[in-house]
Order: structure tokens, then C-alpha cells, then sequence
């Protein structure tokens, strides 16, 4: 039962921790809003009632507001008095089905808490458990030192071949840093402290040695 070859074993758990680092790096969060903008989406086109009438009071506003920054308040104070109470009332009407559909939310990032679960976190711990005593590959006598041969094969095969636990361990920390190196560039710049805080900290550090305020 489960007996897979040592190279299927080798891409399995390549696939499974590159997904585990790049749900890590792209971040749960992130994640849980994409599906419920996602699901917002479907939901009208499944029937949900509260979706449905989200979707048309949202039109409605779009309209009226549209109709209402098109004409003078001063030259039809009236229409506009009008339009103005008909986009109160459906902002107020939006609202209160935005607070009906949260709960709505709440499943959504339960049920993509539930997802990562099963194709990470899960069959990370199966392949430790149950493969843990698998031979991946063998490095030929002689080629490395009997001490290093000695720690790959840690904690559970004979020395001479690697297992699942180091393999697992370098291709983590190789995933970990590719993604690095790709978002990297990606990421915002920190600014320079600017003269005004580095004169600000020197004149602090003078007070605290002195015990007298700095000269301005």
C-alpha cells in the first residue's frame, strides 16, 4: 500500500513543498480575499438571494450617481434633493447586505484554511510517517566523507543513502530561497532615513549623555 518509486517519491514532495512555500509567500490572507472576490462573483450566479440583490442595488447606485453628478444642484435642486435621498437610501440598503453576506466570508477562509490543510500540511506529515525509513538515493562509497555519509542518512536508514527528512529539509530551504530571490526585486524600497531623523537621534544620544537638552 503506497509504495511509490524513490524518483515519483522525489518529485511528489518537490510539488508539495514548492506549493507550501509559494501559499507561505503569496500569504493565507491574500489568498482568502482572491476567493471571496472569487465567490462574489459566482455566488449571484448560483442563486444566492442576498448576492443577487447586492448586485442589483449596486447598479441602482452606479445610475443614480452617475445622474446625480450630472446635473446642478443650484439649477435642479429639486431632481438632485431626489437623486441625493435615492443614493442614501441604497448606500444604506448596500451596506446592510454587505453585513448579511460577511458571514458568508468566514466559511470562504475556513474552507481555503481547510485546502491548504489537504494539499500541504497533510501530505507533508504522510510522506514523514510513512516514508520516513524510504531510501531516496544512494551516493557511491567513498565520495563523500563516512561522517557526512553518516548525518544524510539521518534518523533512519543506513548510512550511505539519503532519506526523506534531509531531502525534504534541502529542498525546503532551496524552494524558500528561489521564491526569495523571485519576489525580491517585486518588494517595496525602504526609503533612507532622512538628515532631519539622523540629526534628531544625534541630539537625543547628546541629552541622554549630557542630561542637558542640545542646542537647536
Amino acid at each position: 500500500m503506497f509504495d511509490i518509486s524513490s524518483s515519483n517519491l522525489l518529485i511528489s514532495v518537490l510539488v508539495v513543498l514548492f506549493a507550501k512555500q509559494l501559499i507561505n509567500a503569496v500569504g493565507k490572507a491574500t489568498l482568502e480575499n482572491i476567493g471571496w472576490s472569487a465567490y462574489c462573483k459566482v455566488a449571484p450566479k448560483l442563486g444566492d438571494s442576498k448576492f443577487i440583490a447586492l448586485d442589483q442595488k449596486n447598479v441602482e447606485l452606479a445610475k443614480v450617481s452617475k445622474e446625480r453628478k450630472s446635473i446642478s444642484a443650484q439649477d435642479q435642486y429639486a431632481r438632485w434633493t431626489k437623486l441625493n435621498r435615492q443614493f442614501d437610501k441604497l448606500t444604506g440598503e448596500i451596506n446592510k447586505l454587505k453585513e448579511e453576506t460577511s458571514a458568508s466570508r468566514s466559511y470562504i477562509s475556513k474552507y481555503i484554511g481547510y485546502m491548504i490543510l489537504v494539499t500541504t500540511t497533510l501530505p507533508i506529515w504522510f510522506f514523514r510517517v510513512w516514508f520516513r525509513k524510504a531510501v531516496l538515493f544512494y551516493f557511491p562509497t567513498g565520495v563523500l566523507p563516512h561522517y557526512l555519509e553518516w548525518f544524510l542518512a539521518l534518523p533512519f536508514i543506513t548510512t550511505g543513502g539519503v532519506g526523506l527528512t534531509i531531502w525534504m529539509s534541502a529542498v525546503n530551504n532551496v524552494v524558500s530561497s528561489v521564491i526569495f530571490l523571485v519576489k525580491f526585486p517585486f518588494e517595496k524600497e525602504v526609503p533612507f532615513p532622512s538628515k532631519e531623523v539622523g540629526n534628531e537621534k544625534t541630539s537625543i544620544n547628546k541629552e541622554e549623555v549630557s542630561g542637558t537638552p542640545a542646542a537647536n
